[in-house]
This record gives structure tokens, sequence and C-alpha cells, in this order.
């Protein structure tokens, strides 16, 4: 985003925002304050944003489609608000599906917005266009935009770990598993 010049506004807990402001970040607003939607606005003058990425699920992407703004995109990538462990699970589950929104093609249209998913988990027949959006990223590494940070390294043994470190949000970067 940085390198083609987009001003970044980002949610993370506060304990976090000092590494993502020297990472590049513009704007660092704590997700766990009830009013982050008002931040986002005032920190773009109440235009709203061109761009989401969301990986959390459906209460973040309601909130998440109100902030764009004409021709706003809202990218998601992912639902972790369904992934949780616990005798109750599966029930939070179900909540969170039935959470989700629905986005009405008039509305959509209406309001200049769009919404799109990705799992690249379904990409696997898309070889040439993977390979393309790969050599972009190695292009992007080799000249330094981009700069991916590992915050741990676990062996495959510790795995189940690896998930706990994630799941109680305590990694700032990648979370790698080697053999």
């Amino acid at each position: 985003a940085k390198h083609i010049g987009a001003r970044t506004i980002g949610t993370a807990s506060p304990g976090k925002h000092d590494r993502l402001r020297a990472h590049g970040l513009d704007v660092a607003i704590d997700y766990r304050r009830a009013d982050w939607p008002e931040e986002v606005m005032k920190a773009t003058d109440s235009m709203g944003v061109d761009l989401i990425t969301d990986p959390l699920g459906s209460k973040s992407w309601k909130a998440g489609y109100n902030l764009l703004r004409h021709c706003g995109r809202l990218g998601m990538f992912g639902a972790s608000e369904m992934s949780s462990s616990g005798p109750f699970a599966k029930l939070g589950m179900v909540k969170t599906a039935l959470q989700m929104p629905f986005y009405h093609p008039i509305k959509l249209l209406d309001k200049n917005r769009s919404v799109f998913g990705l799992n690249l988990g379904h990409l696997w027949h898309e070889g040439a266009r993977m390979n393309s959006w790969m050599q972009e990223i190695l292009k992007g590494y080799e000249q330094g935009w981009v700069r991916p940070h590992v915050d741990k390294v676990f062996t495959f043994s510790q795995a189940a770990e690896a998930h706990r470190y994630m799941e109680e949000r305590k990694n700032f970067g990648k979370v790698i598993l080697t053999p």
C-alpha cells in the first residue's frame, strides 16, 4: 500500500501500535474500542476508505462496509471470528455465520461499493495467475518495498503451541513452522 502511495489505517491492540507505525502504518486504531469506526472516519475527514482487507468476519465486515467511500472495496480473506475452541465453539460458529451480512446487488450499485472474497486454497488451478502475483511480491522483496516480518519460528512438533500463540494474539508478524 505504501509502495503505491496509499495512506494506511490499521486496527490492532495498543501494544502493537508503535511497531506498526515503525513498519509504515500511518494511523493505528484500537479495534477493541467501540468507537473504532468513528476513529476511521475521523482519520479520513469523514470521507471513508478506498479498500478494507478483513480476515475477521461478520461484525467487522458490516462495520467495514459502512466505512467505504464511493468506489470503495471490501476484501474478505478469512473469518477468524469463527475459529474458537471450547465446549460452545460450534454454537459460536453458527451464531457468527448467521450474523454475516448479505450484500444486495442494487445496494452495491447505489452505494458505488464492491465486496470480494479471497481463498487462496481454491486457486490451485490458477497457477499462471498465482505465479505472476508471486513474481511481483518477490520483485518487491528484492527492491525492498516488501518487508515481511517473522515474529517467531516453531518446529512441526510445536504446531499446537504455534496455534495457541496466534490464537492468543501474541504474534506481531508471521509465525513460521519448520520441519
